[in-house]
């Protein structure tokens, strides 16, 4: 069994044209010793943005500082939470409101207001015509610049699936915007780097009002840590930095269902931390 997972693994790897296509589009050179460098950036251009977050305290994870940064600006950012409080059993695994309550409070640290609340299930998300066709519409709405959503190899079966839900809105929308993937579970490959020393502490607060979340796992020590870690990429390992793959969504895209026709398997089903 773990050969034959192995050998669909390695096939995977080995396709030639994937390898080629991730490098051109991220800057990695194939077959060079040297890893390409990241730009330190302060964010992105496009600051009216939309923020799609598979679980209420995904957004704050994985970008908090940048979100807090675009709060500060009064940025037009809508943040979009997929999943509450019922798990893809039909268990309610919170008291009902509470992790939509406890996004609102992040969400105020940060000085953002504007959140929509989808309710889908956890561990449930995945790309059916009425889910696409709202998303699609709030697309329509709000004219997003940039969308920011987990990268498409985030490992947990929520985060794949905001990506291929994201992909199908984009097919009915078609707008023109910039893809900024951010990174929870699973480090990215990253082209930008934001600086967010000035932002940790707020970030740190945010974090905190998620206490249901807390009771599971430390995601401040966690989050934080890999801002640390991603301070090392091009800042002397100096402050806090937060990791992204960013690129024209239809560029992202095209990544995303290359990914789709070579993956082994399901994609990933896992992901640590009670959801």
């Amino acid at each position: 069994m773990a050969a034959a997972v192995g050998g669909r693994l390695k096939a995977w790897l080995d396709r030639r044209a994937f390898r080629e296509h991730l490098a051109a589009l991220v800057g990695l050179g194939v077959g060079k010793d040297l890893i390409f460098v990241p730009d330190l950036v302060s964010g992105p251009k496009g600051r009216r943005a939309v923020v799609l977050s598979p679980h209420c305290d995904d957004e704050t994870i994985g970008m908090g500082g940048l979100l807090r940064r675009h709060g500060a600006a009064g940025d037009p950012v809508t943040v979009v939470h997929f999943t509450g409080s019922v798990s893809a059993a039909g268990v309610a695994a919170y008291a009902p409101g509470t992790r939509e309550a406890e996004a609102r409070r992040a969400a105020a640290v940060l000085g953002l207001s504007d959140l929509v609340f989808l309710g889908e299930l956890d561990r449930g998300v995945r790309p059916y015509p009425a889910l696409v066709d709202r998303l699609a519409g709030l697309l329509r709405e709000k004219k997003p610049e940039t969308v920011y959503l987990p990268w498409f190899l985030d490992n947990h079966a929520d985060h794949v699936g905001v990506n291929l839900v994201f992909r199908d809105a984009w097919e009915k929308w078609r707008g023109r915007c910039v893809v900024w993937a951010y990174e929870v579970w699973s480090p990215l490959f990253p082209n930008r780097v934001v600086d967010i020393t000035a932002e940790a502490e707020w970030k740190k607060r945010a974090l905190a009002e998620y206490r249901s979340q807390q009771a599971a796992l430390d995601y401040v020590s966690v989050s934080l840590a890999l801002n640390r870690y991603r301070a090392g990429l091009r800042m002397g390992g100096r402050g806090y930095a937060e990791a992204f793959l960013a690129m024209e969504a239809s560029e992202y895209l095209d990544l995303l269902s290359r990914w789709q026709a070579f993956r082994p398997g399901d994609g990933p089903e896992g992901g640590g931390g009670r959801r």
